[in-house]
């Protein structure tokens, strides 16, 4: 009778510990998702302008038909790319990716590869934007969540002992 999660010894069950280089990876995990959200909550989306400049950070969501005249390139199931636009014309936008969304909700990242998008393969296009606002809510609220999860742990402790006044002789009765 063996179990994974005790072992027994002289007539007790002890549980074991959890391995220490998991407790990592899951904090490690934890914070690599919180940095994501604060990254992503920095920016915001709007329509983009008629006339983008060369360098406008974009996000080009595809239609049906650019999902599947692109498929070779970037993937069958593609919603969005996202990169710097570097051209555009009346019938195409060349856009450098840095990353390609996916319905299934995963995503590849690219390093910049010049992609020609043609017009009638786009559902919409939108200029990506930093938002100082969102970057200050989203600071404010880290900073306010580690602050208390240090208050809470007593992580900053006095450094002197309480004093105590003598207690004086007892009392008889």
């Amino acid at each position: 009778m063996t179990s994974l999660n005790s072992s027994v010894g002289f007539g007790r069950v002890e549980k074991t510990r959890p391995n220490r280089g998991s407790v990592k990876r899951f904090a490690g995990g934890c914070v690599l998702a919180f940095l994501m959200g604060v990254a992503s909550g920095c920016y915001t989306y709007s329509p983009m302008p008629a006339a983008p400049a060369p360098g406008t950070e974009v996000v080009v969501g595809l239609n049906d038909e650019g999902r599947v005249m692109l498929g070779q390139s970037v993937g069958p199931a593609a919603q969005q790319i996202e990169g710097k636009l570097q051209e555009r014309t009346d019938s195409a936008y060349v856009v450098s990716v840095s990353s390609v969304s996916y319905f299934n909700g995963g995503s590849n990242k690219w390093s910049g590869e010049p992609l020609t998008i043609g017009r009638r393969l786009v559902n919409d296009i939108q200029e990506r934007q930093f938002s100082r606002g969102r970057t200050f809510v989203v600071a404010a609220a880290a900073t306010g969540a580690l602050l208390a999860f240090i208050f809470s742990r007593s992580l900053f402790g006095n450094s002197t002992p309480e004093r105590q006044g003598n207690p004086g002789p007892p009392t008889q009765q």
